[in-house]
């Protein structure tokens, strides 16, 4: 048996605005997204016959039926194409659940990869097919497929690359409590006005390093809900802005915070301050 293991990356919303609603209930957004070096690992393994295919993941939180997105990744391969036969699906966990980083999607999008290797239909049918794909499994799923920093549209399968000129250290906090990326856009069509973020300009700041720049732009219209479900995403919030790290903001739906900063020495005294607090934490950086 011939073992695929996928890396699966985190990502996280430099920017979120939510533009519109379709009729069919999905927002439309406009957003900047970076890929993480924070990871999962999936692993596959074909089976041989007369063995059923089985989701397993280290975490024993996470639910492992077919309503698991790897397990929905799975089934949608074998549905669009022809990928035959059971496989043995690990997930070695990483990446916190529930946090806006995007865990689920990777691992599903890692799926997707890994069954590249057996299907049977041309090569260059192969990139738009998936992308079509990942939409179906999740919205995070076409991103987490193309893992390069983008700015993200539509309901996330328009995916524009764009140029990030610093490969920024990342911390990570997030708090024992999660949030449900439904309730929170739920939340969200009933709240007011709120301020936007200058997607263009974020793009440019993000290509020139221009750091007050970044920091102006870099707003998520998702915090309004976010925060008024759970409080101590703002506290987070302004303990890194008393600590000097003027580049934060909360990733996707929450409930998890980061902050940027040149300096890995104060994001590792930042660390060890929010783990005080009993939050979970992690070091990473750009995947660029």
């Amino acid at each position: 048996m011939n073992t695929i293991v996928i890396r699966a990356l985190a990502k996280i919303n430099l920017a979120i605005d939510v533009i519109g609603k379709r009729e069919d209930g999905y927002h439309l957004i406009d957003m900047v997204t970076i890929p993480l070096k924070l990871h999962d690992s999936v692993e596959i393994t074909p089976l041989p016959t007369k063995m059923e295919t089985y989701l397993y993941c280290d975490d024993p939180t996470i639910v492992c039926d077919e309503s698991n997105l790897a397990y929905k990744a799975l089934n949608a391969m074998r549905a669009a194409f022809r990928v035959n036969g059971d496989f043995r699906i690990m997930i070695h966990k990483r990446i916190p659940v529930e946090a806006g980083l995007g865990g689920g999607s990777a691992d599903a999008a890692a799926v997707v990869k890994a069954l590249d290797a057996f299907r049977h239909d041309s090569a260059e049918d192969k990139d738009k097919s998936e992308r079509d794909l990942a939409l179906k499994i999740g919205a995070d799923v076409p991103f987490c497929l193309y893992d390069k920093p983008s700015r993200v549209g539509g309901i996330g399968e328009v995916l524009t690359p764009i140029s990030v000129g610093y490969s920024y250290p990342v911390l990570i906090v997030k708090p024992n409590i999660g949030l449900s990326t439904k309730s929170v856009y739920e939340a969200f069509d009933m709240v007011g006005e709120v301020k936007h973020p200058n997607i263009p300009a974020l793009i440019e700041a993000l290509k020139v390093d221009d750091e007050a720049k970044i920091a102006e732009n870099m707003i998520n219209v998702l915090e309004v809900p976010a925060i008024r479900a759970l409080p101590l995403i703002q506290e987070i919030l302004d303990d890194m802005k008393r600590m000097g790290l003027t580049l934060s903001s909360m990733s996707g739906t929450g409930s998890a915070c980061f902050a940027l900063h040149k300096d890995k020495k104060l994001l590792e005294r930042a660390k060890g301050v929010f783990e005080k607090k009993g939050c979970s934490c992690y070091l990473t950086e750009f995947a660029l």
